[in-house]
């Protein structure tokens, strides 16, 4: 079965970072081992231009697909924040194809092979609840966030979790939660410790504010998982990929685990940052959360998972011969801009490519 991948630029600079990736795709589409289509506008570029951040064609071409590669949400410029919230394009791509867990990953730029860093959360439940779970405050009155977790959710991202252990693609987990306060992070650790056990993976119960201090103090390592709460996740993945040097290091997945709910997509994939409007069209920014998601989409599915690894190894190649973007450069040296990076990392990634194409 050959997948089919829609690509989305979405806002601001996301053209730029998907560039160099699509070259990759283009490349596996013509040894044909996927399907691409595209490019599909979607945010609030399309929105400036046709009226709506989510096009019926572009909505069309997702459900045909079973992924989509997605370059960033956010301002555009030209379009007012006042006319279109850049969010309710991805939120309402989440939603139509049921993306409930997000995986990130995050890697460093200097180190030499190695495995990103992991972050696995949910996406929909617990602190990402419905509009129904939320009391708004007129500024006279409390407001409300019901925190609602259950145990079948949790137990899906643990057994993903034991998943991607057995899959080789880290080696042991740390689970983060707030049980010293929380009874949604009583039950969490309850039934994360009860799967791992059954699975035989290592897993270490802490609490959330630990593990921000640990990964601040690089004491949690690539090569390993921290699942986590949503909005715990949310924040520990930019916390990490700001240790690592740059948001740029930080790829995300939002998939949904089980069959797909809407025409056959099942999967988003981007770089974890936001569109960058005052950056828009200099070519400076760097494209590296753009190759973290592709090795991420092609990993996702069996058909292409071994295509993953030869791209997140070219660009930890890349990044650690330089020259690099400039958030990442040193002081004193002429920074690398976009095209000329992602040339880098698509020289070394087709080279061993080319063997399994």
């Amino acid at each position: 079965m050959r997948r089919r991948i829609a690509v989305l630029p979405g806002d601001g600079v996301g053209a730029e970072v998907v560039a160099g990736p699509v070259e990759l795709l283009e490349a596996i589409a013509g040894a044909g081992r996927i399907e691409l289509t595209g490019p599909w506008p979607v945010g609030a570029s399309a929105f400036g231009e046709l009226g709506t951040g989510l096009p019926a064609d572009t909505l069309a071409a997702c459900d045909d697909s079973d992924a989509m590669f997605f370059g960033a949400a956010g301002e555009h410029p030209g379009v007012s924040l006042d006319d279109y919230r850049p969010e309710h394009s991805i939120i309402g791509l989440r939603q139509r194809y049921d993306l409930r867990v997000s995986i990130r990953n995050i890697v460093r730029a200097g180190e030499s092979g190695g495995r990103p860093l992991i972050v696995l959360r949910n996406l929909l439940g617990g602190a990402y609840g419905a509009a129904s779970t939320r009391t708004e405050s007129d500024g006279t009155d409390a407001a409300r966030d019901e925190v609602i977790l259950t145990p079948e959710q949790i137990a899906e991202l643990a057994e993903m979790a034991c998943d991607l252990v057995e899959q080789g693609l880290a080696s042991s987990i740390v689970s983060a939660d707030k049980a010293n306060l929380m009874a949604t992070s009583r039950l969490w650790r309850s039934i994360t410790g009860r799967v791992a056990e059954a699975r035989g993976v290592p897993l270490r119960h802490t609490y959330i504010d630990r593990v921000a201090f640990e990964l601040a103090h690089d004491d949690v390592v690539a090569d390993t998982i921290v699942l986590t709460e949503g909005i715990f996740g949310d924040m520990l993945s930019d916390l990490a990929a700001g240790r690592a040097g740059s948001i740029a290091l930080c790829g995300s997945a939002s998939v949904n685990p089980g069959p797909p709910v809407q025409g056959r997509c099942v999967g988003l994939f981007e770089p974890v940052h936001g569109s960058a409007p005052r950056h828009t069209g200099k070519g400076k920014v760097n494209p590296s959360g753009a190759y973290l998601a592709l090795a991420a989409l092609l990993e996702w599915f069996p058909e292409t998972a071994e295509l993953g690894p030869p791209v997140t190894a070219a660009l930890s190649e890349a990044l650690r011969a330089g020259p690099l973007t400039y958030d990442l450069a040193p002081s004193g040296t002429e920074p690398a801009g976009t095209a000329s990076f992602a040339a880098a990392v698509n020289a070394r990634a087709l080279r061993s490519l080319k063997e399994l194409l």
